[in-house]
């Protein structure tokens, strides 16, 4: 969890796709509760917004 509070911390504005994907790979390690998995629909979701070049 320390990890993923420091890599949301370290983004300054928006998240580009490679701290968005170090986040959901750090999510994807957590147990999966109502929070968590609502924390990841979120970000997937961000995800596909996100060009393919971002990053």
């Amino acid at each position: 969890m320390n990890r993923l509070v420091s890599l949301a911390a370290s983004v300054d504005d928006r998240p580009t796709l490679a701290q968005v994907d170090a986040m959901l790979t750090e999510l994807q390690q957590m147990p999966r509760n109502q929070s968590v998995t609502e924390l990841i629909d979120e970000l997937l979701d961000y995800r596909s917004m996100l060009p393919c070049t971002d990053s």
